[in-house]
């Protein structure tokens, strides 16, 4: 991966977090024959492998409202904005099994209020494991725990490289781009986010 990549996926700073948090991390070589996708115009900007928890890696994506993804290939990357930038925490899981029907979820989430600001219950769309969710108390009262009204949760199975990822994704203003990368904020990824994650990729493998 080159410097920019590197810079621009703002690794580091995630993997200190998780360190931080007392978790087994490290930044994957290059190299490595654990890397799950090697795309030219989309692909994941290096990873974070981690231990002793039910998901195998970590790794970031984020897309702006000017449409800007992390795709590096020929797709131009503002070297400096300041805007709304979606935050995508991929966590990839390595079952057995992959189903891709069974396997696929989206959290939908019941709102309330003047404004729908406040999140009173969470429900799963789509195939079994969405069922085994929407059965689990436990997972719905740590959800709405840290949820905001602007929060994404998706289960995506991808049974090309043998994988499901869970991801968490949450959008902030702030400066992000090429000279300066990702300036990491543990607001956008709460330690609730991760236990709650770590408990799905559990059901998964």
């Amino acid at each position: 991966m080159k410097w920019i990549g590197k810079k621009f996926a703002g690794l580091e700073a995630l993997c200190r977090y998780y360190q931080e948090l007392g978790i087994d991390a490290s930044i994957l070589p290059d190299d490595s024959p654990e890397a799950v996708q090697r795309g030219f115009l989309v692909q994941d900007l290096g990873y974070i492998k981690v231990g002793e928890r039910n998901f195998n890696l970590v790794t970031v994506r984020m897309k702006s409202s000017r449409g800007y993804g992390c795709a590096m290939g020929p797709i131009p990357i503002p070297l400096a904005w300041k805007e709304k930038t979606r935050f995508q925490y991929h966590h990839i899981v390595r079952p057995s099994h992959v189903d891709e029907i069974a396997s696929k979820a989206k959290l939908k989430k019941k709102k309330k209020g003047l404004f729908s600001k406040e999140i009173v219950a969470v429900t799963w769309k789509g195939g079994s494991l969405a069922t085994t969710l929407n059965a689990d108390p436990e997972i719905e009262r740590a959800l709405l725990n840290f949820l905001t009204t602007e929060d994404d949760l998706s289960i995506n199975p991808d049974k090309k490289n043998n994988v499901v990822r869970i991801v968490f994704s949450r959008p902030a203003e702030m400066k992000v781009g090429v000279l300066q990368g990702f300036k990491f904020d543990r607001r956008l990824y709460p330690k609730e986010a991760i236990d709650v994650i770590n408990k799905i990729a559990g059901l998964i493998r």
